[in-house]
């Protein structure tokens, strides 16, 4: 039966390559090997079609997407704005939503994109032209995006100030690695962690592993045939990703079922 809880699809090939990753040697990259390596895997998606990410000069190592979302919200002494159906994170933190159309002159939003209900969101050349309007820099959370299909981004816009990428939600939390993209650099904890080699080399040398050896769009062309059986099976709406589905409008799980023989 489908879940409401949101777990993700560790497989057998993906718990194998956590075994083999502490049973095996494994060499750790230098920051710049990294950060190429990790660029080319998030890119070279053939599901999803990304552009503009040249004009994002800046690359910095994060420690998953929480620590993209987290740097963002100290640096703004969390003066920041959120859309509705956004993380329950910002809530526990006491960040009500603001409606797009609402939002509030020249204070940062943090948005998902894809979102994890909505994927695709519909709004979002309104939201872009409403931040140009009111002077407001957007971040952009893609935490979501590694086990999407049939998202459109192009990110080589004005207000578009940075995005951050994570291999978590294939893997689950035991490894929490990425890449942010920033037009500018600024001086903030990540950077710090970059320039000071702060992040942990087992995180650096477990992301290159799980890269080496997982192809990007793994889940969907694994389970993907399955999953839309599933959904037809049970009257389940799809969604953008693979073990996420819709019953009576309402976001459910399907890892237990993707995974059963």
């Amino acid at each position: 039966m489908a879940s409401k809880k949101f777990s993700p699809c560790i497989d057998r090939k993906i718990s194998s390559l956590k075994q083999r990753f502490f049973e095996e040697s494994q060499t750790v990259p230098t920051r710049e090997e990294f950060i190429e390596q990790a660029t080319e895997w998030f890119l070279s998606t053939r599901l999803n079609k990304l552009t503009g990410l040249e004009s994002f000069a800046h690359k910095d190592i994060i420690i998953g997407c929480t620590q993209f979302i987290e740097n963002i919200c100290l640096k703004q002494k969390w003066n920041i704005q959120i859309l509705p159906e956004e993380y329950a994170y910002y809530t526990v933190m006491g960040k009500q939503p603001t409606n797009a159309g609402e939002l509030q002159e020249n204070v940062p939003l943090l948005i998902s994109a894809p979102n994890w209900k909505h994927g695709q969101r519909s709004e979002w050349q309104d939201i872009l032209e409403e931040c140009v309007q009111k002077n407001i820099d957007v971040h952009v959370d893609c935490a979501w995006l590694t086990v999407a299909k049939d998202i459109e981004i192009n990110f080589d816009h004005p207000c578009i100030k940075s995005i951050g990428m994570s291999i978590s939600k294939y893997i689950g939390s035991w490894n929490r690695i990425g890449i942010r993209w920033s037009k500018q650099k600024t001086l903030d904890s990540v950077t710090m962690f970059n320039t000071q080699m702060k992040y942990n080399d087992a995180l650096v040398s477990c992301g290159s592993f799980i890269m080496k050896n997982l192809d990007r769009d793994y889940g969907w062309n694994t389970y993907g045939k399955k999953y839309e059986q599933i959904c037809t099976q049970h009257n389940y709406q799809s969604t953008n990703y693979f073990y996420l589905a819709k019953k009576d409008n309402e976001i459910v799980g399907m890892t237990d079922q993707l995974l059963s023989k």
